[in-house]
């Protein structure tokens, strides 16, 4: 539920009815605030039972409120979704409900926008098959970007409303900070304020005017066309362009006054729909040679604590009779990210390296699939550099036993795990923002 609410003087908050026209909430020390709403607007004096509550981003996902209304064993007349920028996992994770919806009845229709390349040409071509109602809002003066989020859910005796600066993306619904206001509405009883919340959204609800265009194989084409429409791959490149930029002057930058903090995961996509995506580009690592450590970095790179156990004679490879795994058995290990929140190690790390390049496995099972991840890799504060390090995944490998399903693999690197004699030393996983590499294997004593 949303982190904290408001209950506005004829409206019903969550706790309790209340008949005075005031909005009230509670600071943290339990106190009261009120404002009087004879002083902020017009006040309506008739009773009604609109609840106003905050979600309040990566605390509260807002996807997780989405998946909610959408769970719900009710068929919605009216489903609108206005977004910014959209991405194609995000609506691949909807996918299925919101058609579902539609099937039911539902009048589902997105206006969507194109600027500053956050929609993809893929988003457009999948959001066309939907067969429903799609706007693509642009305006070509560059200064007036189309920068709205909002999100509206109506039954015929219910509505639910979002407000906020959440994008329909996978940052923007799980792991972007975020702020939105949700506003609960009970029908007919408050058909009047919700009609007059409605009203000055209208423009982006019901879009039209020169600015708005339905979407259509057509107006596709001309987008691409006018470069004004990238592809998925288009728009990793430009990322990539940007990291290297990056890099060219990260030797001249100073460190960063800021510290990474770890943030929730969005949920795993089904692996059928993992198949729609467009194959990531592979990672381009500056891969160090095998043998010798490198130079020391001017400082370690700062970073999120991923994962964490000791290492077992087998995982540091220094157990010859016992059942060779040539790697790190990626286990729950009694983790937990973020703290209170004990991974699930059957998807976690399926998750954590979700947008690296994945590919069925040759030598492997039904549904077992791998990518090659660069990995910063330092032993016990020597600095190996970058390493290409082969991930395995088999969804089938928990067999309802709590095994692991995920294995990192040292590969080339074996021969030094190996000198290094690494059996019960603490290995540490980080992600990072180096731009070379995502992740830092830490490896130290116990």
């Amino acid at each position: 539920m949303p982190s904290s609410s408001l209950s506005y003087t004829s409206f019903k908050s969550s706790n309790r009815p209340t008949r005075h026209p005031h909005f009230d909430s509670r600071n943290r020390s339990g106190q009261v605030l009120s404002i009087d709403a004879r002083k902020i607007g017009k006040f309506n004096s008739s009773a009604t039972i609109m609840n106003i509550s905050t979600v309040s981003q990566p605390e509260t996902q807002l996807g997780n409120e989405v998946d909610e209304l959408l769970g719900r064993d009710i068929i919605y007349r009216r489903l609108v979704f206005v977004s910014a920028f959209v991405a194609l996992r995000t609506v691949l994770r909807l996918r299925e409900r919101l058609l579902g919806q539609m099937e039911g009845g539902a009048a589902l229709r997105l206006t969507v926008g194109i600027d500053l390349g956050g929609t993809s040409r893929e988003v457009l071509d999948e959001l066309l098959r939907w067969n429903c109602e799609i706007f693509v809002f642009h305006n070509t003066i560059p200064r007036a970007t189309f920068h709205p989020k909002i999100y509206l859910f109506e039954s015929a005796t219910t509505a639910t409303l979002f407000i906020g600066s959440n994008n329909l993306t996978d940052g923007g619904f799980y792991t972007n900070y975020e702020a939105a206001t949700r506003y609960d509405f009970e029908l007919p009883a408050d058909a009047a304020e919700y009609e007059r919340l409605l009203r000055p959204l209208a423009p982006f609800l019901e879009p039209q005017g020169p600015t708005v265009q339905r979407l259509s194989t057509q107006l596709i084409e001309t987008l691409v066309a006018r470069g004004e429409l990238p592809s998925e791959a288009e728009a990793r490149q430009r990322r990539q362009a940007q990291a290297q930029a990056r890099r060219c002057e990260g030797e001249n930058l100073p460190q960063s006054p800021f510290a990474p903090v770890a943030i929730p995961l969005p949920p795993l996509l089904p692996d059928a729909l993992r198949r729609e995506e467009p194959e990531p580009l592979p990672p381009q690592p500056q891969a160090q040679p095998a043998g010798q450590p490198q130079p020391a970095l001017p400082m370690r790179p700062a970073g999120v604590l991923a994962w964490r156990r000791p290492l077992s004679a087998t995982a540091a490879l220094q157990n010859p009779g016992g059942n060779p795994v040539g790697g790190v058995p990626l286990t729950q290990a009694k983790f937990e990210s973020p703290p209170g929140h004990r991974i699930d190690q059957t998807t976690y790390f399926r998750q954590l390296f979700a947008d690296y390049p994945w590919e069925p496995e040759a030598r492997g099972h039904q549904n077992q699939e791998h990518t090659f991840i660069p990995m910063r890799i330092i032993i016990r504060g020597r600095d190996f550099g970058i390493r290409n390090f082969e991930v395995s995944h088999k969804p089938t490998g928990e067999a309802g036993q709590g095994n692991y399903t995920t294995i990192l693999r040292w590969g080339p690197f074996a021969q030094i795990v190996r000198q290094e004699n690494l059996t019960h030393a603490v290995f540490s996983l980080y992600e990072t923002a180096e731009p070379d590499a995502d992740f830092l294997i830490e490896i130290t004593e116990a």
